[in-house]
C-alpha cells in the first residue's frame, strides 16, 4: 500500500496496492528452510528464482484479483 504524507501532515492513501507473492509454498520442512525464495517475497530475490512468475505474473496480485 502507497501512502503520501504531506509537510502540512496531509495523508494520501493510494488504494490500488499490491500483494508480492513467493514461487513457492510456505514450507519449514528440512529440505526447504534454505530456500530464501520460500520464505521471502521480496523482489528482488524472487526474480532470479527458476519459478518466478509461474503462477502470477512477476509474482505480484493486485488488491483486485487476491
Amino acid at each position: 500500500m502507497w501512502v503520501l504524507i504531506t509537510q502540512d501532515h496531509k495523508c494520501y492513501c493510494f488504494k490500488d496496492g499490491y500483494i508480492r507473492m513467493s514461487s513457492y509454498k510456505y514450507s519449514l520442512n528440512e529440505v526447504d528452510i534454505d530456500n530464501v525464495a520460500v520464505h521471502l517475497t521480496n523482489n528482488a530475490i524472487q526474480k532470479n528464482d527458476k519459478d518466478y512468475g509461474k503462477h502470477e505474473d512477476g509474482n505480484i496480485l493486485s488488491f483486485a484479483q487476491a
